[in-house]
C-alpha cells in the first residue's frame, strides 16, 4: 500500500487550512481508496480526531526524518506555504522539508498552492534553489504559477488547478449541526442568513465601520445577521468590534471554537456570504452560496475573479455607500446570483481534481531506492 506523508500549516486552528487538508484526503482517497496517509500537525492528537489519519509533530526533526523515510511520497499541501509576510521563517521551515525528502529520494509534489507576497530577496533565492527540484506543482490560480516562475522556479513541470476544497461534495455536509448553532442564536430560521467572515489586518480599522453599517442595514432588512470566525481565536476580537459598533441589536457572533465541519454546515445555511477570510470565500463557493469577497491579499481578487463572484475592493479603499449599494445589487439578485455560482464552482472542481491524479502519477514513477 502506498504511502503519502502531508505537509502544511495544520494544527493551528485555522479553519481554511483544515478544509483544505480535507480536501486532499477526500480527492486522494476517491482516486485511490486504500492510500495511507499521514499529516506533519502542530496539534497531532487534534488533528488525527477531526480527519482519522496519523498525525505527527511538525516540530520534532527526528520524527520528520522517520516519517519521511516510512513515506513514498511528500505532499506539500494546499495553501500558500512560500510566503513571508508572517515570518521569513516560514519559507525556511517548508523547503527545509522539501530538502529532506529530496536528500532520502522521497517524490515530492506542491499540492494546489498559492504563492506570496515574498518579500525577501533570500526568500525568493532559496525558493529557486529548493522547488526546481520539485516533482510536481500545481498551483491554485494562474498568477500563482506565474510568480513562481518569476522567481526562478522552471524546471519543475507545474499545471494550474484549484483549491482542494472545492473537491468537497456539498453532499458530503449535513446541515443538523448548523441548525442547532443558529437555533440557540435566532429566534425564526426561516428569515434569510447573511454570514460576516472577518479579520485584522496590520492597523486598519475603517473597514469595520463599514461592515457594521451593512450589517445594521441587513438588521432592519429582516435578515438573520452572523459573524463567523474561521480562525479561532484571532476573528473573534475584530467580529467583537464590528458589533459594537452597530446601531442595530440582533447580530450575533459565534464565540465558541468551531471544528471545520460545523462551519460548512453553517456556510450551507447561508443566504449570502460576506468575507475577507478567502476560504469562507471557497466554501460558500463548494457549497453554491453567491458570496462577496473584501480584498486584504491578491489571493482573494485571484478567487473572486475566477469564481465570477463580485470583490467590494479592498478594505483601505472601502466606501460605507458603494459597498452597501453592491451588496444590496447582489443580495437581491440571489437566484442568478446562486446559478453563476454553481456553475463556476462545478467547473473549479474539476480542475481541482487534477492535482490528486498528479500526485498519483507522480507515486507511480517513484524512482527506485538506492
Amino acid at each position: 500500500m502506498p504511502r503519502i506523508l502531508i505537509s502544511g500549516y495544520y494544527g493551528f486552528n485555522n479553519a481554511g487550512d483544515d478544509v483544505v487538508l480535507y480536501g486532499i484526503i477526500s480527492s486522494l482517497r476517491r482516486e485511490q481508496p486504500h492510500i495511507s496517509l499521514s499529516v506533519l500537525s502542530n496539534q497531532p492528537k487534534r488533528t488525527t480526531s477531526l480527519f482519522g489519519i496519523p498525525a505527527f509533530d511538525r516540530w520534532n526533526l527526528k520524527t520528520i526524518v522517520r516519517e519521511l523515510k516510512k513515506s513514498d511520497l511528500l505532499v506539500m499541501g494546499g495553501g500558500t506555504l512560500m510566503q513571508d509576510v508572517t515570518s521569513p521563517r516560514s519559507v525556511l521551515y517548508y523547503l527545509g522539508i522539501v530538502t529532506i525528502a529530496k536528500m532520502l529520494g522521497k517524490p515530492v509534489v506542491f499540492y494546489a498552492q498559492g504563492f506570496g507576497p515574498i518579500l525577501k530577496s533570500f526568500s525568493r533565492f532559496m525558493i529557486k534553489q529548493v522547488v526546481n527540484r520539485v516533482d510536481v506543482i500545481t498551483v491554485r490560480d494562474y498568477e500563482s504559477g506565474e510568480d513562481f516562475k518569476r522567481c526562478g522556479v522552471t524546471k519543475a513541470p507545474l499545471y494550474v488547478t484549484a483549491d482542494p476544497a472545492l473537491t468537497i461534495h456539498p453532499s458530503e455536509v449535513p446541515i443538523e449541526r448548523g441548525k442547532e448553532l443558529l437555533e440557540g442564536l435566532f429566534d425564526d430560521l426561516t428569515k434569510p442568513l447573511i454570514i460576516f467572515s472577518v479579520r485584522d489586518w496590520k492597523q486598519e480599522q475603517h473597514f469595520k465601520s463599514v461592515i457594521a453599517e451593512a450589517a445594521d442595514t441587513y438588521v432592519e432588512k429582516g435578515w438573520n445577521v452572523l459573524f463567523l470566525p474561521m480562525h479561532y481565536p484571532s476573528d473573534i476580537a475584530p467580529s467583537q468590534e464590528i458589533l459594537a459598533q452597530m446601531k442595530n441589536p440582533g447580530a450575533a457572533l459565534i464565540e465558541e471554537h468551531l471544528n471545520f465541519h460545523d462551519i460548512m454546515s453553517l456556510l450551507k445555511l447561508g443566504s449570502y456570504v460576506v468575507g475577507m477570510r478567502l476560504h469562507s470565500l471557497i466554501l460558500a463557493c463548494m457549497l453554491h452560496v453567491p458570496f462577496l469577497g473584501i480584498s486584504y491579499d491578491p489571493k482573494i481578487d485571484r478567487f473572486v475573479q475566477r469564481s465570477e463572484m463580485p470583490c467590494a475592493g479592498h478594505i483601505t479603499e472601502l466606501d460605507t455607500k458603494s459597498f452597501i449599494s453592491l451588496l444590496h445589487e447582489r443580495t437581491e439578485n440571489r437566484e442568478q446570483e446562486q446559478q453563476i455560482v454553481i456553475k463556476t464552482s462545478q467547473l473549479l472542481a474539476k480542475e481541482a481534481k487534477k492535482s490528486s491524479e498528479l500526485v498519483l502519477q507522480a507515486l507511480s514513477h517513484k524512482p527506485e531506492q538506492n
